[in-house]
């Protein structure tokens, strides 16, 4: 089974405060590790480090980050403890793997999504950060529209054109387009009704693993998490984080 990504150890601080303290998160291929517990807990910042994004401050204060697939350093070396100037070459550093190797699906997709932008024009920019192109980008985008339940029309659409539930379809497709290796998908279920969330979730996880991509799945519906995730990390909000029995 293989590894794409292994966070290790991670301790993430604000001014007088833990934030995220001991988080060990591993993402395989082919399969779903979902991040959870309630708002507070640091379940976006995890992923967010995942991602090579840390932007509180002082900010790293332990951990390591491997992308194994892509290569064996820590990525993280040299950061911990070196603050805002240490921040910026890590975000430097992964920018290339942001959209490409990993690809990031966001909660609220009908604010998330560029407004002015058609769902169309968004996958082609996400489709050009693939290591090389598609035989033909009209057929890759109808093909991935498909794949979410889109119709070919909805390329030419504003996000505020679609509904809720056909923004977070766009979104994926946008996410995917760029064929990554590890998608996270941060509260695909936010705003949706109870039958819409069940048609999204099911929606992720067999696009995600007709790609064999890695999902890292940040949700903090417990029913979802039993019902899709090989692997959950549980995270507690800060007050409450300590040795557990």
């Amino acid at each position: 089974m293989s590894e794409r990504v292994r966070l290790r150890g991670l301790r993430i601080e604000a001014p007088g405060r833990v934030l995220v303290d001991g988080v060990d998160v591993t993402v395989w291929a082919g399969q779903v590790t979902a991040l959870c517990g309630p708002s507070g807990a640091g379940k976006s910042l995890t992923a967010r480090a995942c991602m090579g994004v840390i932007d509180v401050l002082p900010g790293l204060r332990a951990g390591s980050l491997h992308f194994p697939e892509h290569d064996q350093r820590d990525w993280y070396e040299g950061i911990v403890n070196s603050g805002v100037q240490g921040h910026g070459r890590l975000q430097r550093a992964t920018e290339s793997l942001r959209g490409g190797y990993i690809s990031y699906s966001p909660q609220a997709a009908s604010s998330a999504l560029n407004p002015g932008r058609t769902i169309g024009r968004q996958m082609e920019i996400a489709v050009a950060r693939r290591p090389s192109p598609p035989p033909s980008l009209s057929t890759a985008l109808r093909d991935l529209l498909h794949e979410v339940g889109l119709p070919p029309r909805a390329a030419a659409s504003l996000p505020g054109e679609l509904s809720g539930g056909q923004c977070q379809r766009a979104a994926l497709a946008i996410a995917m387009a760029s064929d990554p290796k590890v998608l996270i998908a941060d509260e695909p279920e936010t705003g949706l009704d109870p039958v819409l969330r069940r048609q999204v979730v099911e929606l992720l996880l067999s696009v995600g693993k007709a790609h064999h991509c890695g999902i890292l799945l940040i949700s903090h519906h417990e029913d979802t998490v039993e019902r899709i995730a090989e692997h959950v990390v549980r995270l507690t909000p800060p007050t409450q984080r300590g040795v557990e029995p």
